[in-house]
């Protein structure tokens, strides 16, 4: 086995023609590229310190009403305009326009601490952010910035992601909606997309549609929910994330200025997929955060409930159920950072990492939340305890943003390329 001589860059520095996981997989380790431990940047250290600790403020204050927006499957105007003051809907635009300009690290620490209360708070943010205008900041022009970027830094645009189709969800390139270009350079848009995330509340679309043109088959639009032909359907009412508002988002014969076109006209799939490459550590950083939570709930349970007259903490099979739920959480901590310093850094390895991450996360999230539960007996299947939230909420974090087989399939295509 080979290593490299180590180097210690900031993370900044990362990229090399060498890929990390790669070179793992032919026996040498890169590790200029692993050693030191990423670390965040010191003005988001220090922005971070104050967001949290707002975070946790406003959240605790909300425990009660947060179950009641979970029964309700609704969040209310003034919770979201909470949000929106809070700054927590721009993250991660640049300042220049508005925003706080998170690297991906901080961004997912943030989302980590917003879950470690509520996954559906989380949802908001993240489909704004992760998935919903990422897009713009990637592939937009500077006029297209200029007139969204800062009113998506308030929330006075609110964004959402339309891909997913009733025959196109893991199969993107299936997508049906199609888009036909007018004489003018405009174009006519029609199709409908379900399952989208802040559909009933966003103000701004990247949608994907099919254009079937000599530059390729799919192209990607920026729309605005207020033109005409625009609509969404109803709430769908979900197992979990239920106040995360989810619907149906409809285009019927929408006309999109040329002006809206994000990236080059046919290489929609190229932006659909760098989309959601760079997102998926947010939805990793949220599944840590939930663990979080999770774990210090179980070891308070763990302390006060007794079984055979003493605290089930005492017993060796509890004990090692804790110390694996820890391990494990750590493990996905340590590898969603390392994949969040190389997409902020753009390194040739950041899809694969950031694919491993959010499979290790989300994964460790579903088998920590049924330890936690099952640490709880009964009482963790009730609804008046947090447990059965977290274990609802946290189901569906392997399925977005590619389910976690994709993932499984983006890391193994990549390492049997070489």
């Amino acid at each position: 086995m080979h290593t490299s001589q180590p180097t210690h860059p900031d993370h900044a520095t990362l990229p090399s023609e060498h890929s990390v996981a790669k070179q793992l997989f032919l026996g040498n380790i890169v590790e200029e590229n692993l050693f030191p431990y990423p670390q965040i940047r010191a003005r988001d250290k220090e922005m971070l310190g104050a967001m949290t600790d707002a975070i946790d403020q406003f959240l605790n204050d909300k425990t009660a009403a947060l179950k009641q927006y979970d029964r309700d499957a609704e969040q209310p105007a003034e919770f979201i305009q909470a949000l929106r003051d809070m700054g927590l809907f721009g993250l991660i635009i640049p300042e220049a326009f508005g925003g706080l300009e998170l690297s991906n690290g901080a961004y997912a620490r943030v989302l980590g601490q917003t879950s470690s209360h509520d996954s559906s708070v989380s949802l908001t943010i993240g489909a704004h952010s992760s998935i919903g205008m990422k897009g713009l900041l990637l592939f937009g022009s500077n006029e297209q910035k200029q007139r969204y970027l800062p009113r998506l830094a308030t929330g006075e645009m609110i964004a959402a992601f339309c891909l997913t189709e009733a025959g196109a969800g893991s199969d993107a390139a299936s997508i049906r909606t199609k888009a036909v270009c007018n004489d003018d350079g405009s174009w006519t848009l029609s199709g409908e997309k379900i399952w989208i995330t802040n559909g009933g509340i966003a103000d701004f679309y990247t949608v994907f549609a099919r254009t079937d043109t000599a530059a390729g088959k799919i192209t990607a639009f920026l729309v605005e929910a207020a033109w005409p032909g625009v609509s969404h359907g109803p709430h769908e009412d979900k197992m979990g994330i239920r106040a995360s508002s989810t619907t149906t988002v409809a285009f019927a014969d929408v006309r999109v200025p040329p002006e809206n076109v994000l990236g080059p006209v046919g290489k929609g799939f190229k932006v659909a997929m760098s989309i959601l490459n760079s997102g998926r550590t947010g939805l990793g950083g949220g599944a840590v955060g939930g663990m979080r939570s999770l774990i210090r709930l179980a070891s308070a349970q763990a302390k006060e409930r007794k079984q055979f007259g003493q605290p089930i903490a005492d017993f060796q099979a509890t004990q090692f159920t804790l110390a694996d739920m820890e391990t494990e959480l750590e493990a996905a901590r340590y590898l969603l950072y390392v994949a969040a310093a190389k997409v902020t850094a753009s390194a040739p390895d950041k899809t694969r990492f950031a694919a491993m991450a959010k499979r290790l996360a989300t994964d460790t999230g579903s088998s920590v939340v049924d330890r936690a539960l099952q640490l709880h007996g009964g009482y963790g299947y009730l609804m008046d305890y947090p447990i059965e939230r977290f274990w609802r909420d946290l189901r569906v974090h392997s399925i977005l943003e590619g389910t976690n087989q994709i993932m499984r399939i983006i890391v193994s295509r990549d390492l049997l390329r070489q």
